[in-house]
């Protein structure tokens, strides 16, 4: 963070990043925000400077900034807006934010999709960004009045106060879903595709505190990164188990997860889920031509000779549930950027299926709704030096008509509708537990 921006350094004994982004969430976070937690750092980016917005159909975008809202036509090029706005609104040092709705892959892949209500892209340049670590609170902005605010924030005592939980009924819908599922089976055998995740969407009775929910579910949970977000009427919170992309250095990273039992809180029963994860041919196979998916395209992108499993189906704790995880990486071509991975690794092969292109087709045809949001990614973009992009999934969503949660399971020919019915439960159970009700 750097520039001519105001920045001040508070330093304090075991600062609590959780509770400090709740905070700053629910007092300052009136129309923008992104918090990200990575590697025990809490980022939280409030308000904004300039915004990019691909609007849900992928042909048109905004651009809001201090000059004014621009808005053209995209010409189906996202990642090239997407660059141009980066190289206009994001000087080096500024970090930049954003999300991916799931129907950004079709669009930049030119293949027919019913468009959701969600944008497919948006960036953000926080005007005010916050960087919460075990012993400081580094807080950056324009302006010096609203640094004295934010201080004000972060530096004053908590009110502790129990919110009220939200009722969710995560059983709801099982007899339309293993119907679906078994609509997949049937184009599995029929040779459509190998692998696809359906899922299904479970409506809250209530409206959601955001903030809240963030602290109450990371509480429980053991993401690989957790957010929460806000642009405008649209929310998210959640705790995503996996990287879809990582660029570091010029080192791609993706780090596919495929293979699911629950996790539980007796230590024997968690045992034996454990061992029966690792030893569930259906689990095995399920995971192991994810990974298989992952290489081939990481060849894409990267240097030849580059492309190695890291790490090859270990189990991954992740809140409810533990999965079989697999890191592939790999040394990004010269003439390619984070862009031209992200295009490439998009949507998570753990989200779609195999092949991605047809299971994509398939999904959209199979699923009631568009899926916005869910299974797309957030975004955290430090420059060209670092750019990840963070599966969205054990997550709540909301927007100005709807709350809900959603969850899909992977569907390959030896598949048990009613196993994979229980298998979105279980992912239920990372998120639907947690949820704040809106306070009236």
């Amino acid at each position: 963070m750097s520039g001519d921006r105001v920045r001040r350094v508070i330093s304090v004994s075991d600062a609590n990043g959780l509770e400090i982004a709740e905070r700053l969430l629910s007092v300052l976070g009136r129309d923008q925000y992104c918090a990200y937690e990575r590697d025990g750092k809490w980022h939280v980016g409030l308000g904004a400077t300039a915004t990019l917005a691909i609007g849900p159909g992928g042909d048109q975008y905004e651009v809001a900034s201090k000059n004014g809202v621009r808005t053209g036509a995209t010409n189906a090029e996202l990642a090239s807006v997407a660059r141009q706005f980066m190289a206009e609104h994001a000087p080096s040092g500024r970090r930049v934010y954003g999300q991916v709705a799931f129907n950004y892959a079709p669009c930049v892949n030119g293949q027919p999709y019913t468009p959701g209500t969600w944008p497919l892209l948006i960036l953000m340049v926080p005007r005010v960004d916050v960087m919460v670590t075990s012993g400081t609170i580094e807080v950056c902005c324009d302006d010096e009045a609203e640094l004295d605010e934010v201080v004000r924030v972060v530096s004053e005592q908590a009110i502790i106060s129990l919110p009220t939980p939200c009722p969710i009924e995560t059983h709801a819908g099982e007899v339309a879903y293993q119907e679906i599922v078994r609509t997949a089976l049937g184009e599995i055998g029929s040779g459509f595709y190998e692998k696809i995740i359906v899922s299904r969407a479970v409506a809250t009775q209530e409206r959601i505190d955001m903030p809240a929910s963030l602290a109450l579910g990371r509480r429980r949970n053991t993401p690989a990164r957790a957010f929460a977000l806000k642009f405008g009427s649209r929310e998210a919170v959640g705790f995503s188990p996996e990287l879809i992309m990582s660029v570091d250095g010029g080192i791609v990273s993706t780090e596919p997860l495929a293979g699911t039992r629950a996790k539980s809180i007796d230590p024997e029963a968690d045992a034996r889920n454990r061992q029966e994860l690792v030893n569930d041919p259906k689990e095995i196979v399920e995971h192991a031509i994810s990974v298989r998916e992952a290489v081939d395209e990481l060849m894409r992108i990267c240097v030849k000779g580059t492309v190695a499993v890291n790490d090859f189906m270990s189990v991954r704790n992740r809140g409810s549930v533990q999965h079989l995880g697999s890191r592939v990486s790999g040394q990004l071509n010269a003439d390619a950027d984070a862009w031209d991975a992200l295009d490439v690794l998009f949507p998570s092969i753990t989200a779609t299926g195999i092949p991605k292109r047809a299971a994509i087709a398939a999904i959209g045809r199979l699923e009631a709704s568009p899926r916005e949001l869910y299974s797309g990614a957030v975004l955290m973009i430090e420059g060209e030096r670092r750019f990840e992009a963070a599966l969205v999934l054990r997550a709540v969503y909301q927007d100005a008509t709807r709350s809900w949660v959603q969850a899909g399971a992977g569907i390959i020919a030896q598949s048990n509708p009613h196993r994979e019915f229980i298998e979105t439960v279980e992912k239920l159970g990372s998120v639907a537990p947690y949820l704040a009700m809106e306070p009236r």
